[in-house]
């Protein structure tokens, strides 16, 4: 009897070795990822365009030209010389205190600026001491002024942001869209008579206005 049982224990524990001896059963293979929704790349020709529709590349050429030849393109001194008609009818129209502006006098120039200073000469005429300079411009204008052979004490206009109907813009088809304008301005206080020499720089074309009032 006890080398029966012998042998049946002998017979479990192999039974027992061999089970833990085997191979577990393959692991149930990992779910497939989801598929990600194919996203569309973003459309090539807007880039460079602003919100405007305005070609920043086409603008940057156009100006960069202008700046290099000293000439304006027709087509954009065109549509300056219209903002400035603009402008003029506004300070012409313009009130204080229910008074219209005594305008002593008005100039008004489109001119290719560059990094080199270009400057416009005037006499003002009349009894006015108070001058405004304003300049607008597709690309950032800076202006100086000298009253006689000084440079001129000045300050920003005050003007600046009161001369043209909402922010300044102009149509230039051949860029896209309405081209909104950089500025520049001072407000000079000098004697009547006395020579004002304006001193611009910038790129590409500029409009730029010169008002004097009592």
């Amino acid at each position: 009897m006890l080398r029966v049982r012998a042998a049946l224990a002998s017979g479990i524990l192999l039974a027992v070795a061999a089970g833990c001896g085997s191979s577990p059963p393959p692991a149930a293979p990992p779910p497939a990822p989801a598929e990600t929704p194919a996203v569309s790349a973003p459309d090539a020709g807007a880039a460079g365009t602003s919100a405007g529709g305005v070609d920043a590349a086409a603008l940057e050429k156009l100006t960069a030209e202008e700046a290099k030849s000293g000439s304006c393109d027709p087509e954009h001194k065109a549509a300056l010389e219209k903002l400035l008609d603009e402008v003029e009818a506004n300070v012409r129209a313009k009130t204080e205190d229910g008074k219209p502006l005594k305008i002593e006098s008005f100039t008004k120039r489109v001119l290719a600026l560059s990094e080199a200073a270009k400057g416009i000469q005037l006499t003002l005429s009349g009894k006015g001491t108070q001058v405004h300079v304003i300049a607008f411009s597709p690309k950032e204008v800076s202006l100086d002024a000298l009253a006689g052979n000084a440079a001129a004490t000045t300050m920003r206009s005050s003007y600046k942001a009161e001369v043209t109907n909402g922010p300044a813009t102009i149509t230039l088809p051949k860029v896209g869209g309405a081209v909104p304008l950089e500025g520049d301005s001072r407000q000079i206080e000098m004697k009547p008579g006395s020579p004002l020499e304006v001193r611009m720089r910038g790129q590409g074309c500029a409009g730029v206005v010169v008002f004097s009032k009592s």
